[in-house]
């Protein structure tokens, strides 16, 4: 069974899904029911329909009863009922909700019945800092209080045990991940434990009394109606170190810390604690002891972060260092061959303490900027102790760290009894941070084989989904990816498949946040497909979820008709399989669905009024009842004209609206500085493999993004066809093309008898040899990070369970037809440009092989060498007003001189090699032109070749040499995009700016050496 940690973790990360599948009515049912259960159970919702005020932003408000009055301490609706009006709020939006938030206060407050307190639920984390201005500006301009729950909040309410129903129902949540506990507390031990400590002779300071105190401690802390008793807890806690300095006063030393800290946010009177166990620690060999001291440890820095205590960052950094060669002595002192568990309990503790942050470094936030210990409802190691506190702001000693982590998991043959969850948990709290070291891989395998030894491959599965959600609060989704293609892979069977199902929707909606609707899309079908399957007809239930996420994939990528015709399955399947089909509201995805297809009839509807028809032949004829029953209520408000409409969908989507209509259909999408423009034949079997194709290359782009493919920033222009090679050539035909890499792509039709492992080769195959081509790296370099990737479960990735064509071809042959067959003028004369996900976006980082040194040493070498090169022809060409005003021309165009020189001698060695007589072009030509003085020839060149034409021309040759000589770079297409190479070199070679000092090319003449540049100064 799930811990709460985990559990907690797995809600807030499904609460975030909210946004993006616009599930907004979800949201607001999952805010009521807490509501109704932990503020007030006189509520009732505020609905209403637009044309008449609507809700006015309140998702819901209190209704008088003044039974609270009449029934002092009465449990059940009386003991929960409130006599003040209130109101709640709840929201999906994404952060910053700040405007959000002011905006229904507004409205809420000049609107409806005066209130006296609002209750703001957000699916996202809010900042502490943000809370409170909020309250202020609440107080300030309304007078009113204003309590904000943020995703956070909110998930650790659905962990508890009356409460999480409502995460079952609202979020799907699997019963795997439902505590194995109840969240709640538990009255009858508590409360025998506090009568027979009243009710005692005397004292009784024995381990088994610790442990009875400290769970009633525990309990107190964290139970907001025990919270009273806490003093009381406090006083028998202090008994055990009232009596003495020995193992017991140590341990209730760390309980009362943990008790003040978390139940009073407060640190008062404990700081003495702390330093009392870490000062024992640093002269004791008890592992344990060393591990209290440094949990306390941190948790002093987390409160200093808060402005609790006395304490400083010197302080802390200091018994950290002195906790760290306390941990040294002792690792050096235990021979691993006798003691491994010991060893490796060592190497744990130390690891955890080089990751405590190096606290004079920290960059404090002010007060009151980070949630109170109390807010902060479980405070895990570390991340938890600084939330909202960047990772650069906190800097810790990963390599240090690392080198304890290898150490220890390199000892685990041996050390078969050492529990690894500790450290695991640590691992995957700090993952985002240690990933750049180059053991993180064999750490982090190292540690999941062990806990799949103890726990089976579920619990790996786990851990990565762990780590995902890590590298997801961290913004690198891409790291998330990989992980949660892990969980996909070991949760594939019986037990844990609906796991599997669940991860694969959250693959296709990250590859959905990263505008990879096609890869999204392929994850979500393939997930609808398997709960559709008889493997997973236990899960039949994720069957309308799923198509309804495979419809907003297709939605976003301007597939509308496809869409339309997804709908409708998801609307039969929600029919089918759904409990309580007719109850609307308790199906977040319906309310998605409904925009989707709406959205789809309106713009119709609308703009192109010919496609009605057609559209209607598409749809389920009982969805299509449904809708035309929705329309009426919201037509009014979709009022948007149609170039509104257009730049709106522009600015969201990745292909315009109904860009599956028409003879030939388009599939858009932009990664990495590269623009895919792929286009098909409108047939059923040609669009299902163009689909198959481009999902692959999305794929395989965001496995290869962390690798840098070095991709030339340019238009990919791809058309796929069906068939087989004439003569068994390439699947990959190049037209000859300036200006954008342009290609046909010819794909196997996908049938019953295909055989699946061959059909997956192809299109792997087909989809590397085609980015090798768009990639500067040399050939062999590119490969290498294709078998990097493949080494990492590209191939699985690729495949995600299924054929792409039989997850995917759910429309028949008619819909096609029927698309195909329709005709539409273009929304636009401008070509649409698809949004690139920042963290997609083309690197601007210096590029592989770039060294500046060496780069300004290859300019000096022009400076110095080539004006000795052109020692006739310079001057003449400075000289002539028309050669140096092509020359001033060029330079405001943004040449370098460098550059400048090298095309002139470039033309020059043409120019001298087409002068020569047969038989006397020495076979190292060009390089003995280089060598050679000017005066050696006898016939000056003709000054009306060097034209600024002429060096564009002969510049955008010579880059590609210079491209060679310097980096190693090349283009393996035959009619290489000369300005895609020369924008590559300026944005990551240092191409347009890489510069050394020297003599002005138009304005001062070559030294007595014949160069532009000074001599190196002697040594």
């Amino acid at each position: 069974m799930a811990t709460f940690p985990e559990t907690e973790r797995y809600i807030q990360f499904l609460l975030e899904q909210l946004a993006g599948r616009n599930e907004h009515h979800v949201f607001e049912q999952i805010a009521f029911q807490i509501a109704l259960r932990r503020l007030s159970s006189n509520i009732v919702p505020a609905t209403g329909p637009v044309s008449a005020g609507g809700d006015q932003g309140r998702d819901a408000e209190s209704y008088y009863t003044n039974l609270p009055h009449e029934l002092p301490g009465a449990g059940g609706f009386v003991g929960r009922a409130t006599t003040e009006p209130w109101v709640l709020a709840a929201s999906v939006q994404k952060p910053p909700l700040d405007g959000k938030i002011r905006d229904d206060l507004k409205s809420i407050c000049n609107r409806g019945e005066p209130v006296r307190r609002v209750a703001f639920f957000a699916a996202h984390e809010i900042p502490v800092a943000a809370r409170h201005r909020l309250q202020q500006h609440a107080r300030d301009t309304y007078d009113v209080a204003l309590d904000v729950f943020d995703g956070q909040a909110v998930a650790s309410m659905l962990t508890q045990g009356d409460l999480v129903w409502i995460a079952q129902r609202f979020l799907d949540l699997p019963s795997a991940l439902i505590p194995d506990e109840p969240a709640e507390a538990q009255p009858d031990w508590y409360r025998s434990t506090l009568t027979a400590l009243r009710e005692r002779p005397g004292k009784r300071l024995t381990p088994g009394a610790l442990s009875e105190v400290r769970d009633g401690l525990r309990h107190a802390t964290f139970d907001d109606e025990a919270r009273v008793d806490l003093p009381e807890w406090l006083g028998y806690i202090g008994e055990f170190i009232d009596a003495g300095e020995g193992e017991l006063a140590l341990r209730a030393r760390y309980e009362r810390v943990l008790a003040v800290l978390r139940g009073k946010n407060s640190l008062d009177g404990v700081e003495m604690d702390i330093r009392a166990v870490v000062e024992a620690a640093l002269s004791s060999e008890r592992v344990a002891l060393l591990d209290d001291a440094g949990q306390l440890l941190l948790y002093w820095g987390g409160a200093w972060l808060r402005h609790l205590g006395t304490t400083n960052a010197e302080e802390l950094r200091e018994l950290d260092l002195r906790l760290r060669q306390r941990v040294a002595v002792l690792i050096e002192a235990t021979d691993s061959a006798v003691y491994p568990v010991r060893k490796a309990s060592l190497l744990d503790v130390a690891a955890r303490l080089y990751l405590h942050p190096r606290w004079p470094q920290v960059t404090r936030p002010a007060a009151g900027a980070l949630p109170t210990p109390q807010e902060t409802t479980r405070l895990r190691r570390a991340g938890e102790m600084v939330p909202d506190v960047s990772p650069a702001s906190r800097p810790v000693d990963v390599t240090e760290a690392m080198d304890c982590l290898e150490h220890l998991v390199d000892l685990l043959p041996q050390a078969r009894a050492f529990p690894v969850g500790g450290v695991s948990e640590t691992f995957q709290m700090f993952a985002p941070a240690l990933t750049e070291d180059p053991r993180y891989e064999k750490i982090r395998d190292a540690l999941d084989a062990a806990q799949a030894d103890l726990t089976g491959d579920s619990s790996v599965a786990a851990r990565c989904r762990d780590r995902a959600m890590a590298f997801l609060r961290a913004g690198r989704p891409l790291d998330a990816l990989h992980e949660l293609h892990e969980v996909k892979i070991n949760w594939w069977h019986g037990d844990t498949l609906r796991g599997a199902l669940l991860t694969m929707r959250m693959i296709g909606k990250i590859y959905g946040d990263l505008d990879l609707q096609h890869a999204a899309r392929q994850y979500a079908l393939t997930a609808a497909a398997v709960a559709a399957s008889p493997a997973g007809q236990e899960h039949e239930d994720l069957l309308p979820a799923a198509l309804t996420q495979a419809m907003a994939h297709t939605h976003a990528a301007g597939h509308w008709g496809d869409a339309l015709a997804l709908g409708g399955l998801a609307f039969m399947a929600h029919h089918l399989f759904a409990d309580t089909p007719e109850d609307y509201p308790s199906h977040g995805y319906i309310q998605q669905l409904d925009f989707h297809a709406s959205m789809v009839l309106l713009s119709a509807e609308r703009f192109r009024p010919a496609l009605m028809p057609a559209l209607r032949e598409l749809a389920d004829a009982d969805y299509l009842a449904d809708l035309d029953e929705h329309l009426p209520l919201i037509r009014s408000s979709f009022t948007q004209t149609e170039q509104q409409f257009i730049q709106n969908a522009d600015d969201q989507l990745t292909g315009r609206p109904f860009s599956d209509v028409g003879a030939h259909r388009d599939l858009n999408f932009a990664a990495l500085g590269t623009t895919w423009r792929v286009q098909c034949d409108n047939t059923r079997a040609t669009v299902l493999a163009a689909e198959r194709f481009t999902a692959a290359v999305q794929i395989s782009l965001a496995e290869l993004a962390p690798h840098d493919p070095l991709l030339f920033p340019q238009d990919i222009l791809v058309r796929v066809i069906t068939g087989t090679p004439l003569g068994g050539g390439d699947r990959v035909i190049f037209r000859p093309n300036n200006h954008a890499a342009d290609c046909t792509v010819i794909l196997s039709p996908y049938s019953a008898s295909t055989d699946h492992t061959a059909f997956q080769r192809e299109l792997s195959a087909t989809v590397v040899h085609l980015l090798a081509h768009l990639s500067a790296r040399p050939t062999e370099a590119f490969m290498s990070l294709v078998e990097t990737t493949f080494a990492r479960g590209l191939l699985h990735k690729l495949i995600s369970g299924r054929p792409y064509d039989e997850v995917a071809g759910l429309l028949t042959e008619a819909h096609y037809d029927t698309l195909r067959q329709t005709a539409m003028p273009p929304w636009s004369d401008t070509a649409f440009q698809p949004p690139t996900a920042p963290q997609l976006a083309q690197p601007t980082t210096p590029g592989p092989g770039y060294g500046r040194a060496r780069a300004l040493d290859m300019i000096r070498d022009n400076y110095t060498d080539l004006p000795q090169v052109l020692s006739e022809t310079l001057p003449r060409v400075l000289a002539d007003p028309d050669t140096r005003a092509g020359l001033q021309e060029l330079r405001e165009e943004g040449w370098l001189d460098w550059q400048i020189l090298v095309a002139l001698a470039n033309i020059a060695a043409n120019l001298r090699l087409q002068q020569a007589s047969p038989g006397s072009i020495p076979r190292d030509y060009p390089t003995r032109f280089f060598q050679t003085p000017e005066s050696h020839y006898a016939t000056a060149l003709p000054l009306n070749a060097f034209t600024a034409d002429s060096l564009r021309a002969q510049m955008n040759v010579t880059l590609l040499a210079v491209a060679q000589r310097r980096w190693n770079l090349g283009s393996a297409m035959t009619t290489p995009n000369l300005q895609a190479f020369k924008e590559l070199l300026a944005s990551r070679y240092g191409y347009a700016t890489d510069d050394v000092p020297h003599r002005d090319l138009l304005n001062g003449a070559p030294d007595e050496r014949g160069a532009l540049i000074p001599p190196a100064p002697e040594e």
